[in-house]
């Protein structure tokens, strides 16, 4: 047999969600070497140590290259079609005769075309209502703001190459240095042009260092701010709304009620630095508002949000090119995972499952008569809660694609549990994970370079994913084992597709008069050229901006809301976790942690005064403790951190971070669990190094015990 040619391969990022363009060049069929794309839309050919750094773990010695059935406690490989036969003999009773007792958990990193067939899978197949991914634990608070109020939600509504056109950008809980690296040459560009940067985060992050403008407000009261600066913008005749709207009136009342003494006071900043904020702000031509997870994460984060978007529409900013409002978002395929159908409440193109139009839309496309669609079940939290209840809501099976809930679900002691208490939990993954361990089913899927696709970045910017490789040993492209697992269940209707073209071909049909709509590209245009969405015609353009009126809503018209924020915690001495990314690890950190280019350290960062109050030095180990559970971590000392806070990481190493979070409290809008802001008591404990893992962390006393 003669050897593969040499090639090359130009294809996107598997982590964060600017997504640049690289060459993967070949040989004999491996990946040997990684070029940064210098005509890629998005990052002009730069690429962060993370991507550059990713081909090392395509042949992972770790690699799972053939099904694992667990036999005896232990799991054991198998071929596939005894991994199958488990599959029907597992799932068949049950999805004939209690669907809703199955359970499907997604990413925000698939592909948009796995995105769709799994949510077509969950609905088609399983005939099950309970599907959603982890999207529900970033930006999701984001979206439903964005959803509400201009019924669109797509992150960005702008290019990426117009932040250099903003006169200020303000960056809100947005670490972007270390969450989107190869954003910050934007940032540098509006700088370079005359522009300010103010980064508005409880730390002095990488990025609150390069914007050069600080303010650290308490965690959980971004919402404030906001209100407190349109409060200002009032007083100071700065309201020019972007349009016409409903709920103008009602909000702009409700600003009355935050003059700059009290802002300052409930965000714990100087009254005069929340001043120079807001003339900034005012005397600014074209400001942009950019959130991140800060002011996301929070069980009132949709509020949060509503209030800087209420800010950027009511003085004029909304739509137009160098100012306004975006979110960023954060995993790779983060929009697109959010768009077509693993959502629990949504369908393909952004449709709502709970509308009829959009339901007899989606049954014709599919073929099936349109009762047969579930209604909206649980989401994500509230799914992995129910795993392995008896009662009515629980589910007996869950599937999980590409994610690792007991590392990045909040309460992941509680979640271990509940994992551990299913019949059938079956995973389909390419590397051993926390979540992998509890499985009784394992099936090897593909990674990111072995496979075909579409992603959408954060700027709704749609690319190419090209197959620079074939999947290693037994494993399968998780589009094909999808399409086997609906085989196995007795559907095949609808999961019999000869290419994966004709796959990608019926995901961009499927999105056609949708809000997200994809209908007019193929991989021929992709090819020529990227396009930000929505793209309803072949031969027409893209849209840029997607925040410009009219909106897609019935009247045409923008809904401001009124912010429903809690009374901030002012007790004295209180201590306040909260936690973010680090720029050497990526998610669960299944890939990342593997990868000796990548590091980061698992630590506590303390204020010195903190520290020294509750007799902690550096690399001293210490023991956080909230009503959920506990952790240890050593103690690394951060002056420019509040003292009334601390933070760790939030889940690229189990056992430490969301063994801390509740896993019952959500947003009522999002269902987001409260990620960002936990009360936490210090206790010390003997000291280890600061580059060590966590000597220990357990669930909290009244959980049952973590490990499996």
């Amino acid at each position: 047999m003669n050897a593969a040619p040499s090639r090359t391969v130009r294809t996107t990022c598997p982590y964060c969600a600017v997504q640049c363009n690289f060459d993967l060049h070949t040989e004999q069929g491996l990946v040997t070497r990684t070029t940064p794309t210098r005509d890629c839309p998005v990052a002009h050919g730069t690429v962060c140590k993370k991507g550059l750094s990713a081909p090392g773990d395509l042949r992972h010695p770790d690699r799972l290259t053939t099904p694992l059935l667990r036999r005896d406690g232990q799991l054991v490989p198998v071929g596939w079609p005894e991994a199958l036969a488990y599959v029907r003999d597992a799932l068949t009773p049950l999805v004939q005769s209690a669907p809703q007792r199955v359970g499907v958990f997604g990413g925000g990193s698939l592909t948009n075309e796995k995105t769709y067939l799994l949510g077509k899978f969950a609905r088609v197949a399983l005939r099950t209502p309970h599907i959603d991914h982890n999207g529900r634990y970033g930006v999701a608070s984001a979206s439903a703001a964005l959803n509400r109020t201009f019924g669109l939600d797509r992150g960005l509504g702008f290019p990426l190459d117009d932040l250099p056109r903003s006169d200020l950008i303000v960056l809100v809980g947005a670490n972007v240095a270390e969450t989107l690296p190869p954003v910050m040459q934007y940032l540098k560009a509006a700088r370079n042009r005359g522009g300010a940067v103010y980064a508005i985060d409880p730390r002095v992050t990488p990025t609150a260092k390069v914007a050069g403008r600080h303010l650290a407000p308490r965690p959980g009261t971004d919402g404030v701010l906001a209100l407190g600066l349109l409060h200002l913008m009032k007083q100071w005749g700065r309201i020019r709304p972007t349009a016409p709207a409903h709920g103008l009136s009602d909000v702009l009342w409700h600003a009355d009620d935050y003059p700059p003494a009290r802002v300052a006071h409930d965000c714990g900043v100087p009254e005069e630095e929340l001043i120079v904020l807001a003339r900034a702000y005012a005397d600014a031509r074209t400001p942009l508002i950019l959130t991140g997870r800060g002011p996301e994460q929070h069980t009132h984060g949709t509020d949060t949000v509503q209030a800087w978007i209420n800010l950027a529409f009511l003085t004029g900013h909304v739509g137009k090119q160098g100012g306004g409002f975006g979110t960023l978002t954060g995993q790779g395929n983060g929009q697109g995972g959010r768009q077509h159908g693993q959502k629990n409440d949504q369908l393909p193109g952004a449709r709502s499952l709970r509308d009829p139009r959009h339901r007899a839309q989606m049954a014709a496309h599919w073929n099936i008569p349109e009762h047969q669609l579930p209604q909206p079940g649980h989401s994500a939290q509230e799914l992995l809660n129910a795993c392995g209840d008896p009662g009515e809501g629980g589910l007996d099976a869950l599937i999980v694609l590409g994610s690792n809930p007991v590392v990045s679900a909040a309460g992941a002691g509680q979640i271990t549990e509940r994992l551990k208490a299913l019949k059938h939990l079956i995973v389909i993954d390419f590397l051993p994970s926390e979540t992998t361990q509890l499985a009784t089913l394992v099936l090897p899927g593909s990674m990111w370079c072995e496979e075909e696709g579409t992603t959408t970045n954060l700027e709704g910017r749609v690319q190419r994913r090209r197959r620079a490789m074939t999947v290693p040993g037994a494993a399968r492209e998780d589009w094909r084992i999808l399409c086997d697992l609906a085989h196995a269940v007795g559907r095949p209707h609808g999961f019999t597709y000869p290419t994966f073209r004709s796959l990608q071909d019926d995901f961009f049909l499927a999105t056609r008069g949708a809000r997200a709509d994809y209908s007019g590209l193929s991989a021929e245009r992709l090819d020529r050229a990227s396009a930000q969405w929505p793209v309803p015609r072949a031969d027409g353009p893209d849209t840029p901006l997607a925040y410009a009126p009219t909106y897609p809503t019935p009247d045409g018209l923008a809904t401001l809301h009124v912010p429903r924020l809690p009374a901030p915690d002012l007790a004295p001495r209180a201590l306040r976790l909260t936690t973010g990314r680090l720029s050497g690890q990526y998610q669960s950190g299944t890939q990342t942690r593997r990868n000796p280019a990548l590091k980061g350290a698992n630590a506590a960062q303390i204020h010195p005064d903190t520290a020294h109050a509750h007799g902690l030095r550096a690399g001293q180990s210490v023991t956080l403790i909230t009503a959920h559970g506990q952790a240890t971590l050593p103690v690394t000392l951060t002056p420019g951190i509040r003292p009334d806070t601390l933070f760790i990481p939030p889940f690229h190493w189990p056992g430490a971070a969301n063994l801390l979070t509740d896993p019952a409290a959500l947003d009522p809008h999002s269902r987001m669990p409260g990620f960002k802001v936990t009360p936490v008591t210090l206790r010390p404990a003997p000291a280890i190094t600061a580059n060590s893992a966590p000597e220990r962390a357990t669930p909290h006393p009244t959980s049952p015990a973590l490990q499996p």
